[in-house]
């Protein structure tokens, strides 16, 4: 017989919270049907009712959450489960696993009917009908049948009955898990480029550190600090770049309370982190300095990190100007801009970069460029930083590198993505307008100088 209803019932799922960039399409409202049309349902019927915060049907991975499933036969003991805790009619035991899951799961009454009526049919519940609606109360039969799923109802809860994590949180750790999963990449590369005994030990070693420090930090512990046994070394040959680069930004490039608040605030608005690294901010305000830059074009703002620097590189009467296509980082970007005092020689104009670029050929020239946006148009970006700069002006443009993946042949390239950043690297390198490097800091820097025209 269960397995029957469970076949007839098929699955239900649950997700966490909206998805960003999506419509409601599948979506209906439980206030535009009234229980008594959704009664009316034959049993076994399917109507698919989405409420609003599920998750869409591809099961895709957003912002939000992981989906997980929970088949349709389960559902009869989540039912029960609510109405153990009191009398509940339908749209009321909806409600409340919507408000004891946290929002995360609110089954769709195009299910919930039919169910209610199939365990009606069993003598697992017991209805008391209105005109307007019907309660449900528990019968001595659910409550034995309820007590054979203890595992299933105790699982659920564990998984689901907590508080949800706020969106920055849930962000960042989808950033963890993707870093980890480009350092599974990185690593199979490694492996079958290893030739030596040697390299293999060193890198397991070094792999060894790292899983050490994940565990200190899961189990609540903290991370081992230069010169304790597994912390990282402060100097000398067996330094990795990473550690080098975090002690180098750590003597020449320390962030002030200013900057750690935009990195901050960033995360509460749910803005990704994914900002320029401290170490890159101090090199655009070095190289800023170095052409003595009065005009400054940045194309990407993202929270206004990067712009900071750059800002602090002019002197009172410079000027810089920051680019960004979406309205909500602009006003967190002016926000920074004035938390950093430097609103009076930076501003932020909206809209899609290769709109904007065209109108500032009126304010050209420009004479340091930064370019960190949208990867497929970069190198539309640089030949309008060419044509919107001078002999002497510098181009930097970040996530240029990325472990070498953006150094590869354009032909060969897997992704748009990559395609970009292989096509500027490549005009970069070739361009007889330009003097060129690539610098492996963080994703990879490439910085050029614009050349005098040859005579």
């Amino acid at each position: 017989m269960h397995e029957h209803t469970e076949h007839r019932e098929g699955s239900e799922h649950l997700g966490y919270g909206k998805h960003r960039g999506h419509g409601g399409r599948g979506r209906h409202h439980h206030d535009e049907h009234t229980e008594h049309e959704q009664e009316r349902h034959a049993p076994g019927e399917r109507h698919h009712y989405y409420h609003p915060g599920h998750g869409d049907d591809d099961g895709h991975r957003h912002g939000g959450g992981r989906r997980v499933r929970v088949e349709r036969g389960m559902l009869r003991y989540l039912l029960l489960d609510a109405l153990r805790h009191g009398p509940k009619h339908g749209y009321e035991m909806i409600k409340w696993l919507e408000e004891q899951t946290h929002g995360r799961y609110a089954p769709s009454p195009g299910t919930v009917y039919p169910t209610l009526q199939l365990m009606e049919d069993q003598g697992l519940i017991l209805a008391e009908r209105t005109e307007e609606k019907s309660v449900y109360r528990l019968s001595e039969s659910g409550e034995k049948e309820l007590e054979t799923q203890t595992d299933f109802i105790q699982g659920f809860w564990e998984r689901n009955g907590q508080p949800i994590p706020p969106p920055a949180l849930q962000l960042e750790s989808e950033f963890v898990y993707e870093d980890l999963q480009d350092l599974q990449r990185t690593v199979e590369r490694g492996v079958n480029l290893a030739q030596d005994q040697q390299r293999l030990q060193l890198l397991r070693q070094s792999l060894e550190r790292c899983k050490n420090e994940i565990r200190g930090v899961l189990t609540g512990g903290t991370l081992p600090q230069p010169g304790q046994p597994g912390g990282r070394p402060q100097h000398g040959p067996r330094s990795t770049g990473r550690e080098l680069e975090q002690a180098i930004a750590q003597l020449f490039a320390s962030e002030d309370e200013v900057l750690r608040q935009t990195t901050e605030r960033a995360r509460e608005r749910g803005i990704p982190s994914i900002q320029v690294s401290p170490l890159q901010g101090k090199l655009l305000q070095v190289l800023a300095k170095a052409c003595q830059a009065r005009k400054i074009l940045e194309i990407g703002a993202l929270a206004g990190y990067s712009g900071i620097w750059l800002a602090r590189a002019l002197p009172a009467d410079g000027r810089l100007v920051t680019l960004e296509i979406d309205e909500m980082h602009a006003s967190v970007v002016r926000e920074s801009f004035r938390l950093a005092q430097v609103d009076d020689r930076a501003e932020v104009r909206v809209g899609p970069a290769l709109e904007t670029l065209p109108g500032l050929e009126v304010e050209a020239p420009f004479d340091l460029i930064f370019i960190d946006a949208d990867k497929e148009p970069y190198p539309q970006y640089l030949a309008w930083a060419i044509r919107l700069a001078r002999p002497g002006s510098i181009i930097v443009a970040d996530n240029c590198v990325m472990g070498g993946d953006g150094l590869g042949s354009v032909q060969e390239s897997p992704s748009q993505f990559l395609t970009g950043a292989r096509s500027y690297n490549q005009r970069a390198s070739s361009d007889p307008a330009l003097c060129s490097i690539a610098l492996p800091i963080s994703s990879g820097m490439t910085v050029s100088v614009v050349m005098a025209p040859a005579v």
